[in-house]
């Protein structure tokens, strides 16, 4: 008799075991959420959106809702304290959409970032806003 309810034991326990790889374990989904960003740029000098952290391996987005003067912008990602993350550079006009690839969460793991803007050329005055985010997914 103790036989059979320590098999029934094991078995009951193997199950519960058995069925704890049976769930789907939900994956980062990053730091997706879109933020605005607003900069006034004067010649070649630069502005910065805000610090987030990121998430995970995936590019970073950035949109330019408006840029002044039917200029162009470049935009690039950098950590929290001016680190390179192995950026490359997007260019920006007024209603364009940019992924900017970086090394970030391979090199540092969840890190605090944020995008750096500029003019592509030496003009003053240029006006630029849009949203951006560390991850695209």
């Amino acid at each position: 008799m103790k036989s059979k309810n320590l098999s029934r034991k094991a078995i009951a326990l193997l199950a519960i075991a058995a069925s704890t790889f049976c769930f789907a374990f939900p994956a980062l989904a990053g730091n997706t959420a879109k933020t605005g960003w607003s900069a006034y740029l004067t010649n070649w000098n630069t502005a910065d959106t805000p610090n987030r952290q990121k998430q995970n391996t995936s590019d970073g987005y950035i949109s330019a809702s408006s840029v002044s003067g039917n200029r162009t912008i470049r935009a690039w990602m950098l950590g929290y304290s001016n680190e390179d993350v192995r950026s490359g550079t997007v260019t920006l006009t007024s209603g364009s959409v940019g992924y900017v690839t970086n090394q970030t969460y391979q090199i540092y793991g969840r890190k605090q970032v944020h995008m750096r803007l500029q003019n592509t050329q030496n003009v003053a005055g240029t006006e630029a806003a849009g949203l951006w985010s560390p991850d695209n997914k």
